[in-house]
């Protein structure tokens, strides 16, 4: 087909053939590596609601609760401590203000899910806990994809999202997954500025940018649980020192030792740490300085105190492997590879940075488990997570890209079995713990031996299969490829095992909760009576003000002030007090065995019940409809 030109062309160019153009799609096709993120979200987001279904009551959690009521319901924003004059069990007292002198992050996120929910739900004091688990999972992925592309970061964000661990953190109102989420951030900020800084030729507006926002992220997470942040800043710097190490033994980069301080002012940051350390320090400071200027010292008192949960001895290894039973030897094995591959290598390229990046976090949180007793064991051990996920990732990604031979499978497959298999049995654990003990029994003998066994058949199956698969390419790929399935097979398994409701108490409270608002809608209740047996009756095995002891009114405590947030409760020891309060439209909770109301003494008071507890731990009663048609 041929059309005309102007007249004023030459006659040799009045025809010029028309190029047909090949139809543009209406949407731009992405790249693979772009489809990964919403896959990656799915991850982040389901299981953990899942999991949100089942959430509990763990203490101190509560306690949690109470101080996002403080601050949404009296408008106690900075000092949530004056709160603890209305309880009056000194043990629930005090373990309220330990919890009040913490930093303020997670209640104050709490109280705006409590003020938007309208009716005070305490779904919504768990909310924090979840949306920080999800940015967690996102994180694990962009830490993975910046260092080894889109594939591996999925596949360490898939092992973060079905961890037994982050969706049980998930399902608790603490703010141990919110500090890790901003340390996280932070590590990420850095981890990009430092890829920026080395394959960028003019780095610096950028690398401002996420010092900036690397900064912010360290400061949320200063100001959500106390000093866990400063690990941060240790990781940091035992990386800058590699780094350092690293360039200095290159030969083709030695230089003076006033060029090397001229490199750092320029390249190695020191005005971008200044940045972040300030911006950090402007966004956690004026709250600590307002509350020390009120409580002095005393401010710093829970860091003096052993954290919930701690033990005279703890065991790394053990731990470990409690935490991630499938990933832990594919972690322990990727720190390896990643070592040596830091040692051998003449310079530095992504790989090589990243891995030594992972094995010197992970060296780091492992030390801090070990020798901060007083320290946050929650929020440490889930940052300790996030390194093993991605060691393991990276052991997956040189499996899949046969880089990492058929042969490691010998040594991983039976590690990866016995992780599992003390993970899933208490009888396994048990007399590992026993024989550490010294109290080896007949039953311990045989659970031992039993394992033992599955060692020994494991490798022998390995060895067999490495012979049956050596000169085979084909028969390599069906043995990693079964090993690969199975690993993320028994992956998702232990996260769905995690997403079971099994709270009883927790559903118990929920239930009296629905009870109260449904008669309160009727008749509105003037005063709130708990009944509950005295504090030394719920003495546990630990320290006075241990949060691990079951306080007569934390859960409960919490849900009565959600349910009717302008009512205060009044404490009592025996139900005979009952007969001292002023007789009006009322609610009384009987809490704990040892309490009972006898029928003679529920009709002097004029009550009836609304709600049988379990063996009457949580029973209720309110005033009688027909009283109140007496009056």
């Amino acid at each position: 087909m041929l059309r005309p030109v102007r007249r004023s062309a030459s006659p040799s160019a009045r025809y010029e053939p028309i190029v047909p153009r090949a139809p543009r799609p209406l949407i731009r096709p992405a790249p693979r590596s772009a489809m990964f993120f919403p896959l990656v979200v799915l991850a982040a987001i389901l299981p953990g609601l899942a999991a949100l279904r089942s959430w509990d009551l763990t203490l101190p959690g509560p306690l949690w609760g109470l101080r996002a009521m403080a601050v949404a319901v009296d408008g106690m924003v900075v000092d949530q401590t004056a709160a603890c004059d209305a309880i009056k069990p000194e043990r629930e007292s005090a373990g309220y203000r330990s919890v009040a002198f913490q930093p303020p992050l997670y209640p104050w996120l709490a109280a705006i899910g409590l003020t938007v929910s309208g009716d005070c739900d305490p779904l919504a004091c768990v909310l924090p806990s979840y949306a920080a688990g999800a940015a967690i999972v996102m994180l694990v992925y962009l830490h993975g994809r910046l260092w080894r592309g889109g594939g591996m970061g999925f596949a360490a964000a898939l092992l973060m999202a079905f961890s037994p661990s982050l969706l049980l953190r998930e399902q608790e109102m603490t703010p141990h997954l919110l500090g890790a989420a901003g340390a996280l951030a932070a590590l990420y900020a850095y981890a990009a500025r430092t890829r920026l800084a080395a394959e960028s030729a003019d780095p610096r507006k950028r690398s401002l940018l996420w010092s900036a926002a690397g900064g912010a992220a360290l400061g949320a997470s200063l100001l959500t649980v106390e000093a866990f942040g400063l690990i941060v800043v240790a990781v940091i710097a035992l990386h800058q020192v590699y780094l350092r190490v690293s360039a200095s033994a290159d030969p083709n980069f030695r230089a003076a030792a006033t060029t090397a301080r001229l490199a750092w002012l320029r390249d190695g940051g020191l005005l971008d740490s200044a940045l972040a350390l300030g911006i950090a320090t402007l966004l956690a400071a004026p709250w600590h300085l307002m509350m020390f200027r009120t409580h002095g010292w005393s401010l710093f008192a829970p860091l003096t105190i052993p954290a919930s949960g701690w033990t005279d001895s703890y065991d790394l290894l053990t731990k470990t492997i409690e935490l991630a039973p499938v990933a832990a030897p594919l972690a322990l094995y990727g720190a390896f590879r990643a070592i040596r591959l830091a040692l051998a290598a003449e310079s530095d390229d992504r790989e090589t940075i990243g891995g030594a990046f992972w094995v010197v976090w992970a060296g780091v949180v492992a030390l801090a488990l070990a020798l901060w007793t007083n320290g946050p064991r929650q929020s440490l051990e889930v940052f300790l997570l996030v390194p093993l996920n991605l060691l393991a990732a990276s052991t997956v990604a040189d499996l899949v890209n046969r880089r990492a031979s058929v042969r490691a499978l010998i040594g991983l497959a039976p590690a990866a079995a016995l992780g599992l298999a003390w993970w899933s049995s208490k009888d396994l654990r048990g007399a590992l713990d026993e024989l550490m003990a010294g109290r080896a029994s007949s039953a311990t003998t045989l659970s031992l031996h039993l394992a033992l066994d599955l060692i020994i058949v494991s490798i022998l199956l390995g060895r067999a299969v490495e012979r049956w698969a050596r000169e085979r390419d084909d028969r390599q790929r069906q043995v990693l490829a079964t090993f690969l399935l199975t690993t993320l097979v028994a992956t998702v398994g232990l996260g769905v095992r995690e997403m079971v409701f099994r709270h009883g108490e927790t559903s118990d409270l929920l239930m009296l909760r629905t009870m109260i608002l449904r008669r309160n809608r009727e008749r509105p209740f003037q005063h709130i009576a708990v009944v509950s047996p005295p504090s030394s009756r719920f003495e546990s095995d630990g320290e006075p003000g241990s949060l691990d002891a079951p306080y007569p009114g934390g859960r409960l405590r919490f849900i009565l002030r959600s349910a009717l947030p302008e009512l205060p409760q009044i404490d009592l020891v025996h139900v005979d007090e009952l007969l001292t309060l002023p007789d009006e439209q009322r609610l009384v909770i009987l809490y704990g065995a040892g309490s009972r109301l006898s029928y003679s003494l529920q009709s002097r008071l004029g009550l009836e019940a609304i709600h049988p507890g379990r063996t009457g731990i949580l029973d209720a009663y309110a005033t009688a409809a027909s009283r109140v048609s007496l009056r």
